[in-house]
């Protein structure tokens, strides 16, 4: 297998697994829908580049010429997404503000722009390739739509750019605003974004090098190729060890204590404003939907078996206002946190009963694993919510057990 075969592989298999990590953002992941969706973007984005130059280093570009510079747009769209995600992550943001879809009109304007070329039929594409294949270093070095040659890449080069520094502006501007406590109990999640914010980083000074030699030096084609293709392959590798943000993150930043200096009024963590708890019902459905999502993934671990366990404790560890997760409940569950606390403990203990492993427990044992504080309280709840005391359900359940 010679070096282009090689490549060529290495280019598939990023595509593959960065077009699957971007899907499992867009459609799996159950919780920051608006940040991973922005996240997903941006992956695919380079995903469908490391496919198409996969296709055409071994020419297999004329099977599907139709495909030939679909991607080109697209480069305006990593940038401006991955900041976007930052962003939605750090200030818990579930729409776009009002004035973000600026950040994508240059991918609008070169959709525009190429639109003639991507309308064309399959032979003038074919016969187009013929003649640009001839030498594979200059395929980004051809104009692109109506400006000329280098325009393009270099404006994409400054776009991403400016991007990035506005990534690590955000970050330095969280960490300086955010208290000790919340820089620590967030340490992982900011540890991530520094880490994919500086892949971003690297991802262009190999694009700056194909950019400014000569259009025949193949090599540095090649390494700025395989530097996108690396980037791809190492941030959907970091995700799939961290399976809390592929598939949703649990535990969201807190807040800061004071809004960053000089940024909009809707920058500030709208969860951090101190709101009327009658006018909990005033929170839209994406936002409400991500709450549950985080509220009953953390009960999944069961902290209701922990003894004296209040509302303000779970509101802290899934970083939800008090009121707000009070209002959750009531809505979504049509009851208090004690009777919401109390199921789960129910459910556990109806688990359990008639379990071989459990049966060394007496009732009121196997109550105080669950988490609750004596045998009145627990009769008292079981009875409630069962419909039954746990001597009748156990009776119910003895045939089977």
């Amino acid at each position: 297998m010679d070096h282009a075969e090689l490549l060529t592989v290495f280019m598939f298999v990023c595509a593959f697994v960065g077009t699957l990590v971007s899907l499992i953002l867009a459609f799996v992941s159950p919780v920051l829908r608006h940040a991973n969706r922005l996240l997903s973007v941006s992956l695919f984005s380079v995903a469908l580049f490391a496919l198409t130059s996969a296709l055409l280093i071994n020419h297999s570009i004329f099977l599907v010429p139709h495909l030939f510079r679909v991607n080109m747009p697209l480069h305006y769209l990593v940038a401006p997404c991955a900041y976007l995600y930052v962003r939605a992550v750090l200030y818990r943001e579930i729409r776009f503000r009002r004035f973000d879809w600026l950040f994508f009109v240059p991918f609008g304007l070169h959709t525009l722009e190429l639109l003639p070329f991507l309308l064309h039929s399959a032979a003038y594409k074919y016969q187009y390739l013929e003649g640009l294949l001839v030498d594979v270093a200059g395929v980004t070095k051809q104009q692109e739509g109506l400006l000329p040659a280098y325009y393009h890449p270099v404006l994409k080069m400054v776009f991403g750019t400016a991007f990035v520094l506005l990534q690590w502006r955000l970050l330095w501007q969280f960490s300086r605003r955010a208290d000790a406590a919340s820089r620590h109990e967030n340490h992982a999640l900011l540890r991530w974004l520094r880490l994919f914010t500086l892949l971003n980083t690297l991802l262009y000074p190999p694009v700056l090098l194909a950019m400014v030699l000569p259009v025949h030096n193949t090599y540095a084609t090649v390494f700025a190729v395989c530097a996108l293709g690396s980037y791809l392959l190492v941030t959907s590798t970091l995700l799939f060890f961290q399976p809390q943000i592929l598939y949703g993150l649990r535990q969201l930043p807190a807040a800061p204590r004071a809004a960053v200096a000089g940024a909009p009024a809707s920058t500030a963590p709208d969860l951090a404003r101190k709101e009327d708890p009658a006018r909990a019902h005033s929170l839209s459905e994406e936002r409400r939907e991500a709450y549950r999502a985080l509220l009953e993934g953390h009960m999944q671990q069961e902290p209701f078996r922990r003894k004296g366990y209040t509302i303000k404790d779970l509101a802290t560890e899934i970083s939800v206002p008090p009121h707000l997760l009070s209002a959750l409940i009531n809505q979504e569950y049509r009851m208090n946190f004690s009777d919401f606390l109390n199921r789960y403990r129910v459910d556990y203990v109806k688990a359990r009963m008639g379990r071989a492993e459990w049966r060394q427990l007496t009732l009121e044992g196997l109550a105080l694993e669950a988490g609750f504080s004596n045998r009145t309280t627990f009769f008292r709840a079981f009875t409630k919510l069962a419909g039954c005391t746990p001597t009748e359900y156990l009776a119910q359940i003895a045939p089977s057990a």
